[in-house]
């Protein structure tokens, strides 16, 4: 018996040990895993109008996207995240990755925006008021819970008949992450959201808890494509700096 209990208590510190590694958000509040030093290594092709070559130009690339900074102030949390993939629209594949900032409110809203190469984040530093100003409906992505057909965008544009111009869940469904590395094992919730203007098109696939799983971006005259899958997700520790560094 006692060899048995033995072996019974080395099983259930197995499985411990197993469920601790498993990759979770930050705060289960939040959709994105908000913990510096937490990144994703996507895959894909990026395509361009070439000149010199009269046809369309096309590479292969390998696209790091991590989370530098992260900032809790009164009903909001904020991630200055490096190589967002819209880094990569209209370019040859080459271009350095840049800071933007992702923002999520108490009420399960979620913004974006690119800060730009010249942004000082020290201005970052305000009151609880500091985000206010990028709460704004031209930056929304989504609110969560997430459901098929939901629009986020202005007023105007969520009575066109189109869908235009307006960010769409396209398509909820659930399914297993097995082709990327690092994610869970367990099947997932995953929304397809578009959004659809007359010069081009951008699809997302986004997970909860993991964020952003696929990404393509398309224009319809001139050639410029962007379509990255995610292949490694690798969250940082539970008790990585909150805030990271300034600049």
């Amino acid at each position: 018996m006692r060899k048995i209990a033995y072996a019974l208590m080395l099983w259930i510190l197995f499985c411990a040990m197993l469920s601790a590694q498993k990759p979770t958000p930050a705060d289960a509040n939040e959709f994105f895993p908000f913990s510096v030093g937490t990144y994703w290594v996507y895959k894909g092709t990026v395509r361009w109008d070439d000149p010199e070559e009269e046809k369309p130009g096309s590479a292969e690339v390998t696209w790091k996207m991590t989370v530098q900074r992260v900032i809790r102030k009164k009903g909001v949390v904020a991630a200055v995240v490096t190589g967002f993939p819209a880094d990569l629209d209209w370019s040859a594949g080459t271009t350095e990755p840049k800071p933007w900032l992702i923002l999520e409110t108490e009420k399960h809203q979620v913004y974006y925006l690119n800060l730009g190469p010249d942004f000082d984040l020290a201005k970052l530093n305000g009151d609880d008021q500091v985000f206010d100003k990028f709460l704004v409906v031209d930056n929304l992505l989504f609110e969560w819970p997430l459901k098929q057909d939901a629009k986020f965008c202005d007023d105007d544009a969520k009575k066109r008949d189109d869908g235009m111009y307006c960010w769409v869940v396209a398509r909820a469904k659930k399914e297993k992450l097995e082709s990327i590395k690092g994610a869970p094992t367990e099947e997932q919730s995953v929304f397809q959201m578009e959004y659809r203007t007359l010069p081009d098109d951008t699809t997302i696939e986004l997970a909860p808890g993991v964020g952003l799983v696929s990404y393509q971006y398309h224009h319809h005259g001139t050639v410029a494509d962007t379509e990255l899958l995610l292949a490694e997700f690798h969250p940082a520790p539970a008790n990585a700096d909150a805030q990271g560094p300034n600049r």
